[in-house]
């Protein structure tokens, strides 16, 4: 069935997943198992955009604002859809909006909101700028979460890029996350590193593209 935005939905909450080692070799969403994992799927809205000149979540990219984009990736996968960030700012995108319960502190403070607000298990976490991201990674990322006792797994490109902004969490990571953030930690993999955690390397990294200036918004290569 075509959901939002035309994106093909499988049964809510559930991507095809297929239990095997994951790479974007052999697991095909549109051919694979059912996955068992249920995840909420949250999109962090914060930060100042310094770079970008403007608020990325709202910016306009083919025809809609850039996290709707991630939205339409996300829903396929995920039980719900919710933005993390100002609730003011960002209630016009049409998505349940959690306000970040530590605003300003950066994006480790918007996946322990997102942590505290789950009630699934599993979260994905996606930042708001990525607007190429397809339901691919993350469907590679819920498969290893079906077979893993880690508490994140983290999307790595072919350049070995650690992206913890395109992740799946689990509830155990909460605390130990709120402790590193209270400790005066704002790097993500810093905190990512002090529970059990696991790198899923991808095929092809362009879905990840992160959009810092206008010109990131040329298809990426």
């Amino acid at each position: 069935a075509l959901g939002w935005h035309g994106v093909e939905t499988l049964s809510r909450g559930h991507c095809r997943a297929a239990l095997l080692p994951v790479t974007s070799s052999n697991v095909d969403p549109s051919r694979a198992t059912m996955s068992s994992v249920q995840a909420e799927g949250f999109i962090l809205t914060g930060g100042l955009s310094s770079r970008f000149g403007s608020d990325k979540a709202l910016y306009p990219f083919r025809g809609r604002p850039m996290a709707t984009h991630v939205a339409a990736a996300l829903r396929p996968c995920t039980t719900t859809v919710t933005l993390v960030g100002d609730p003011a700012r960002h209630a016009a995108l049409g998505l349940p909006v959690v306000k970040d319960q530590v605003p300003g502190m950066g994006p480790l403070a918007g996946i322990v909101t997102a942590l505290r607000t789950a009630r699934t298990r599993w979260t994905l976490i996606v930042a708001c700028d990525m607007p190429f991201l397809t339901p691919k990674p993350l469907s590679q990322l819920l498969a290893a979460a079906a077979r893993s006792s880690s508490s994140a797994i983290v999307a790595r490109t072919p350049d070995r890029h650690l992206q913890p902004l395109c992740a799946a969490y689990a509830k155990p990571a909460r605390e130990p996350f709120a402790a590193a953030l209270h400790n005066g930690s704002r790097k993500v993999m810093d905190a990512v590193r002090l529970v059990a955690w696991e790198a899923l390397d991808l095929a092809d990294g362009r879905p990840l593209t992160n959009i810092n200036r206008l010109e990131d918004l040329a298809s990426p290569s």
